[in-house]
Formats: C-alpha cells, structure tokens, sequence
C-alpha cells in the first residue's frame, strides 16, 4: 500500500482547515498522514490538530511566515511514498487518495500527478488547461499545475528539490504565485514526468482575476510572480503569450461592461512583464 504524506502550511484560516480535515477523515484510503506548518503567532489551532488527531496521524511543525518557506519545512519531515500539498482551505473528495495511489500503481514512469479542481458547486477552479488529459511540459505547466492538486512520488532525488522562498504569499517579495509551477518545472528539467488528469479533482474556491475575490494589488503580485518564474526558466516566448491573453482577456469582458475585471486582467498582464523584465536569476532558495 502506498503511504501518502500531506504537508499543509496554515495561517489565519481555521474553519477551512477543519473541513479540510473532515474531509480527510473521511477518505476511503487511510494509508497517509500530515504535516501541519502552522505560521500563525498563536495557539489557536492547538484544539483543532489535538482532535483531528484521535482520527489520523497529524505532526505539527511551526515555522517563519511564507507559504514556501513552510513547504520546505514540511518536505523535511515528509516520510509517505507521495506528498501532497493541500492549501488549507480545500478539500478532498472522498475516493481522492484511494484514486491517486491506484494511478501511481499503474503508472510507474511517471513521478508527479496533477488533477483538476472545482469548487463548492462543481464548477472548474483551477487548472484550466484546454485538454481534460495530458503529459505536463514546460509549455502548460502554468495550467496544468495547482498547487493543492499536485503529487508528487518521494524518489531517491526527492530532497533535491525546494520550492523557491523569494516567490509565493508571505514571501515577502512582490513575487505572489507561481512557486509550484517553479517547483514541477524544476523537477522536469532534471528528467521527471509529469501527467494531469481532470478525471480527478480536489475540492477549492475559485481565486481567479473574474472571480471578484482579486484586488489590483494582488493582481499584479500574481502576474510578478509568473514573469519571475517565466524567467527562470527562460521562458519569454511563452510570457508573452500570456501577456497578449491578459490583454484580449481585458477586451473581452469590457465589452460585457466589467471594467472592474478588465483592470484587473491589465494589472495581472502588465505584473507578468515588468515580473519577467526585472526578476533576478538563481535568487531565493530553490533545487540543491
């Protein structure tokens, strides 16, 4: 039986952690545990991990704020076959776990699983890439990778990757996503595959630039943070691609009289140059 091991870094969200770990509770496969990085100041989660933990293994690791920064410190204390990456304010859909390890079982070449996501009514809230199945290359991976619907197979080389602590929320960067598309571009530039499956999903709330839920400033951070990874990777052509669909995205829904997403969708357009034009190289932590 495959073990999973699911590193979830927390901060400020209570509620959503406890569904998180109702839903978790609920899996038919009990073959995993956590890591909880909780970056928060306080012990209110103190109750919630000393209660979930009567129903599965929980280990609590506290760390300095920055989403990454609390990955890798739970990368360390990862011990499953898998490891997974849940944000705190998702959820898994009963038969998930059992599904993944069946797939990693069948599938042996390949090293990383991406699935889709949905949010609470079903509908598609993440990883909107155009085809339902696909190999992950460097050309989708801004689409195909989600950071809660990632798994990963702990190889031999597994510690050799990190997610890079300049980029992510808390980071204290204007670099505010992207740290996991970084993190599987690194793995497959080292000869690891990748695959996603919409046939599987996870459970989150959409978060994007039509959702109403983005501010301009957050706006921007993201688009940073995709030229900052763009240009790591050496990626330009493809960064200005995404910049043209910011701009025909901002069209689009000016003509329906959303000017509120149409200024967001410039700020996220323009974020991903000035990210690309003005991002230091090998900067932050990242592969060893």
């Amino acid at each position: 039986m495959l073990r999973f091991t699911l590193v979830i870094p927390t901060l400020e969200r209570t509620m959503e952690l406890e569904t998180l770990f109702a839903s978790l509770a609920a899996q038919e496969y009990e073959g995993f545990d956590c890591v909880v990085v909780d970056q928060n100041g306080d012990e209110r989660l103190a109750g919630t991990i000393e209660r979930w933990q009567r129903a599965f293994p929980i280990l609590r690791l506290q760390c300095a704020k920055g989403v990454s920064r609390a990955r890798n410190c739970g990368l360390l204390h990862a011990t499953g076959d898998i490891v997974a990456f849940p944000d705190d304010d998702c959820w898994y859909p009963l038969d998930l776990l059992k599904e993944v390890a069946e797939w990693f079982s069948l599938h042996p070449a390949f090293d990383i699983l991406t699935v889709g996501a949905k949010d609470e009514r079903g509908a598609p809230s993440g990883n909107r890439w155009i085809r339902d199945v696909c190999e992950i290359s460097a050309m989708n991976a801004f689409r195909t990778t989600f950071c809660s619907s990632m798994f990963i197979r702990r190889t031999e080389t597994f510690r050799r990757f990190r997610f890079d602590e300049a980029i992510g929320p808390g980071a204290g960067t204007r670099y505010g996503c992207g740290e996991e598309t970084d993190y599987i571009l690194q793995r497959l530039g080292h000869g690891e595959r990748g695959y996603f499956s919409r046939a599987l999903s996870v459970g989150h709330p959409v978060r994007d630039m039509l959702s109403g839920q983005v501010t301009r400033e957050r706006a921007a951070a993201y688009g940073n943070g995709m030229g900052y990874v763009l240009r790591q990777h050496s990626l330009g052509v493809l960064g200005a691609a995404f910049v043209a669909y910011d701009l025909l995205r901002s069209m689009a829904v000016t003509v329906k009289g959303d000017f509120r997403a149409a200024a967001l969708c410039l700020q996220h357009g323009w974020g991903i140059a000035t990210g690309f034009l003005t991002a230091p190289t090998g900067s932050g932590v990242r592969s060893r």
